[in-house]
């Protein structure tokens, strides 16, 4: 009987210390995972920066100088010029331009006093312009322009009535101009050859000689 309760014992102890199997048909669970960390949204490259539209450039010139044309057809002139740059148009201008110019002489007559004549020429321009040389601080710009010139006369003597006479001609114009930019304002020197003429009876107000200026040009905004 000793043996069979220490045997008895034996195997309660074994069937206790034993693991119990898994029945059958059964899996384990497997742990879960842990939940992936979220995702970071990657930042947007700046928009590309664009380039503004290009507008039209006004600029407003002075000018003084003279000209010769030969024989009495000399005297001082000035200019006025209202350049235009339209988009896109690069190195080309357009230039309109409103001159005077005066010729004037005094003879004096023997037996009969002195006479005085003064010629005044208004040439309105239309000129285009092409810039040649384009540096920090110089400029050369290249202009041919042709227009209307009106040239009034005006006669004054001692021995008879003073006079006022008119005439409608024409001018062309070639030349250059050589620019020294500093921001806003740019003084230039302009030299040019003048073609053209408006016929008075024995009066001849010729465009025909040279010209040269010296003036000033301002940006505007």
């Amino acid at each position: 009987m000793r043996w069979f309760a220490l045997l008895f014992l034996l195997c309660s102890s074994a069937a206790v210390a034993a693991p119990e199997a898994p029945s059958r048909g059964t899996t384990r669970k497997k742990p879960k995972a842990p939940p992936a960390p979220p995702r970071e949204a990657s930042p947007e490259p700046p928009p590309a920066a664009t380039k503004p539209a290009e507008e039209l450039r006004y600029s407003l010139a002075l000018a003084g100088g003279a000209f010769h044309g030969g024989g009495f057809n000399r005297g001082p002139q000035g200019s006025a010029q209202l350049t235009l740059t339209p988009p896109g148009w690069g190195r080309f201008s357009i230039d309109v331009e409103l001159g005077w110019r005066l010729a004037r002489f005094k003879s004096n007559i023997p037996g009969a006093g002195v006479a005085v004549s003064a010629m005044h020429s208004v040439p309105v321009l239309a000129a285009g312009r092409m810039n040649l040389v384009r540096m920090t601080h110089l400029g050369v710009d290249v202009r041919v322009g042709v227009g209307p010139l009106l040239a009034l006369h005006h006669l004054s003597s001692d021995f008879s009535a003073s006079s006022v006479r008119s005439a409608l001609g024409w001018e062309l114009l070639a030349g250059a101009q050589l620019r020294f930019p500093f921001g806003a304002f740019e003084p230039f020197l302009d030299g040019r050859v003048g073609f053209g003429e408006a016929y008075i009876p024995f009066v001849s107000g010729l465009s025909t000689g040279v010209q040269g200026l010296l003036g000033v040009r301002y940006q505007l905004p």
